[in-house]
């Protein structure tokens, strides 16, 4: 319970933070400018992101449709690409984001399996971590440590603390360790529930099939994800490559996902105001390809938000 007043501390200081850095970016650029970039682009540019990144969120539903599958407790694929629709309407518009949570919270209400639930997105994220550590050492081997030294140390920062988690996984599902000792500190009916999810874990973990199709579908998944900000910047006219925005652009993530903004606001204007400088971006351009493809988090959380309101009223009509 000491732990409650804390929260609304903690997401004061992320919307200080945020408004702190998204100042600072702000006072060094002309925003006339940002604003005809935005205006000049073409319709697609502004289309692009909301598609790309809500194929996306149907690829994330079926790698963890996949994993659900093999614990017996699959919704169909629709109720799973909707339900992180309306996971990523939580996330961009609550202060303290929530995603994660909310993804459970409604895949659970789907399949009836809370812990099927936790434990596809747990084990989804991880397989995740492989395809993002693969595009972190390109962007090393690339060279992004000499084109941004703070960027190129989250870069090696965030491929070594993956790798070891990684590792650390392989060698616990090949031990089989038993479920740690301290569940049993937990309150009983989360002990229950760690419990349960430390067994579907397990059983996940010798489902090689389930666990290879779902590790070849991240693969696209981040491929697509940059894939956005590559249309983006060439949409403001930047001579930017693909295989350039794989080496920037994973690093640039990893630092925005970090929870020390509300939803990376600030974090992403001043990473780009740096890191397109060599492509010929003035700071006026790189604050615009930020907000452009921040446009189709946005788009994408909208969709999930008309699902909300959709199903809701579903909900009450049903109920009435």
């Amino acid at each position: 319970m000491a732990d409650v007043p804390r929260r609304p501390w903690r997401t004061l200081l992320r919307v200080v933070l945020s408004l702190a850095a998204l100042s600072w970016v702000l006072s060094r650029v002309d925003l006339d400018e940002a604003r005809a970039h935005l205006g000049g682009l073409p319709a697609w540019a502004w289309l692009a992101p909301t598609v790309i990144y809500t194929l996306n969120s149907g690829l994330h539903g079926a790698r963890v449709r996949v994993l659900m599958a093999a614990l017996g407790s699959a919704p169909p694929l629709g109720a799973v690409w909707g339900a992180m629709l309306r996971a990523a309407f939580a996330g961009a518009f609550l202060p303290s984001g929530g995603a994660e949570l909310a993804k459970v919270g409604l895949l659970a209400r789907a399949s009836g399996s809370t812990e099927a639930a936790l434990a596809s997105i747990l084990m989804a994220r991880l397989l995740e971590l492989v395809p993002w550590t693969l595009l972190l050492l390109w962007g090393l081997l690339w060279g992004i440590g000499e084109h941004d030294p703070v960027v190129g140390l989250a870069a090696l920062v965030f491929a070594l603390g993956f790798s070891a988690v990684l590792l650390g996984s392989v060698l616990l599902a090949w031990r089989g360790l038993p479920p740690p000792a301290l569940l049993s500190r937990l309150p009983a009916p989360v002990e229950r529930l760690a419990r349960r999810t430390h067994g579907a874990l397990t059983l996940l973990s010798h489902a090689p099939r389930a666990l290879l199709l779902s590790l070849l579908l991240s693969l696209p998944f981040s491929l697509l994800n940059c894939l956005t900000a590559f249309l983006v910047m060439r949409a403001h006219g930047l001579p930017i490559g693909y295989l350039d925005t794989l080496a920037i652009i994973p690093a640039v993530d990893t630092l925005i996902s970090l929870p020390v903004s509300i939803n990376g606001i600030g974090v992403r204007e001043g990473l780009m105001v740096g890191l397109l400088a060599p492509w010929g971006a003035g700071e006026a351009v790189a604050v615009a390809v930020a907000w452009t493809r921040w446009t189709g988090e946005l788009g994408r959380a909208a969709l999930g938000g008309i699902l909300v309101l959709v199903g809701g009223a579903g909900e009450r009509r049903g109920g009435s």
